[in-house]
């Protein structure tokens, strides 16, 4: 079979993971809302599968449950500031890695279809249009907005029927996280495993 579609996942794929900045986002955005940091980190990462699924239509509603959680009244002025905190610090997550645009370009001059695939919350594809991918990845799907997340071979359908491609003609490029190449597999895809220093090789990828 030709492959004639590569999908790709981002973090840890198209960009690094940025584990290491959330501590010092969540202590920036508990500060400008006057609550505990350790109560807000809390609450706030019990949310990710909420915001990962689409369960709020503003970033500023994700924030909002949270503090009700809390059973804190914020004013909109210090919503406002822990959202652009929050957009600042993921919009230097969204830089490309080395390669990763030249990469894309590539495949495209090519004649390649482009796709991405990506467990995320909903400032990712609020960023997404003013990114350096925008222009290089002809379909991106995110979770947040599809109601749909990897593993489920949903997912990977929704991706081949936007791309109008066969799944047998599609490599799926991923670092391997929650299962995601094992899906992809099994859904037909050519999975290929992208070797990511936060974890060891083919984590969670069978």
């Amino acid at each position: 079979m030709k492959f004639e579609t590569v999908i790709f996942d981002l973090f840890g794929t198209l960009v690094n993971h940025f584990m290491s900045s959330v501590g010092q986002m969540h202590k920036q955005m508990a500060a400008v809302l006057a609550v505990p940091y350790e109560q807000f980190n809390s609450r706030w990462n019990q949310t990710t599968e909420m915001r990962v699924a689409g369960a709020f239509a503003t970033v500023e509603a994700s924030i909002e449950h949270v503090l009700s959680e809390m059973n804190v009244d914020a004013q909109a002025e210090q919503i406002e500031q822990a959202v652009a905190i929050r957009m600042e610090y993921i919009k230097k997550a969204l830089r490309p890695k080395a390669h990763a645009i030249s990469t894309l370009n590539q495949l495209k001059r090519h004649r390649y279809k482009t796709g991405l695939l990506s467990n995320c919350s909903l400032e990712i594809p609020l960023l997404w249009p003013n990114t350096d991918f925008a222009a290089a990845i002809d379909t991106p799907i995110f979770s947040c907005l599809a109601r749909l997340k990897k593993p489920d071979e949903r997912i990977y359908h929704l991706a081949c029927e936007r791309l109008g491609t066969k799944p047998q003609s599609c490599l799926y490029v991923a670092d391997g996280e929650e299962y995601e190449l094992a899906a992809a597999d099994r859904k037909g895809l050519q999975p290929v495993l992208i070797r990511s220093p936060a974890h060891p090789a083919g984590l969670r990828s069978r």
